[in-house]
């Protein structure tokens, strides 16, 4: 834990290293090497953290597993300030720092590393950019080659398509609701 509000002049600086970590859903960072500063400014704490990490997950289309180099470098300013308004003239531009509001004195930097490589973590990888995906009737791997099963536009999620887009055609809605 780093108590943010009793840092050394010079700022804190922690290092650590994590064997595995588990992030949302199924995908996990392994090898993590992770680095945080913490500096006081002005009654507000600026935040520092680098890390790399081999990311773990799937395929967001045919589920293979992939592992992917994972690198982490963000700098933020920390306040108790929950809207920083009212700080005279000085107003944020798009240069400036993000900011966070940190309710607390303490700030757990193994939660804060793992929250910065989550932000980082890809949202639907792919094992490669043009992936065919798997087939929703027997679950064959079509970048593995074709299956035998019916044409995709007679398959049931098609079909359902179809026959809710034909339930809906009469409906129409009052813009004035």
């Amino acid at each position: 834990m780093i108590d943010l509000y009793h840092l050394p002049p010079e700022g804190l600086r922690l290092n650590g290293t994590t064997a595995q970590l588990a992030l949302e859903g199924d995908a996990s960072l392994r090898d993590l090497s992770w680095s945080v500063f913490a500096l006081a400014s002005d009654g507000d704490v600026f935040l520092e953290v680098k890390g790399q990490a081999l990311w773990q997950g799937t395929c967001s289309r045919c589920l293979a597993p992939l592992d992917r180099p994972l690198a982490v470098e963000s700098q933020f300013l920390g306040s108790k300030d929950p809207d920083l308004v009212g700080r005279g003239s000085h107003q944020l531009g798009s240069q400036d720092l993000d900011v966070v509001f940190l309710p607390e004195d303490n700030l757990d930097e193994a939660e804060l590393v793992r929250e910065q490589f989550e932000l980082q973590a890809p949202m639907r990888p792919l094992c490669v950019e043009d992936c065919k995906g798997l087939c929703p009737s027997c679950g064959k791997n079509w970048n593995k080659g074709p299956c035998h099963c019916r044409p995709e536009a007679d398959q049931a999620p098609s079909a359902l398509n179809r026959a809710l887009t034909k339930a809906l055609a009469g409906i129409k809605l009052d813009p004035e609701s």
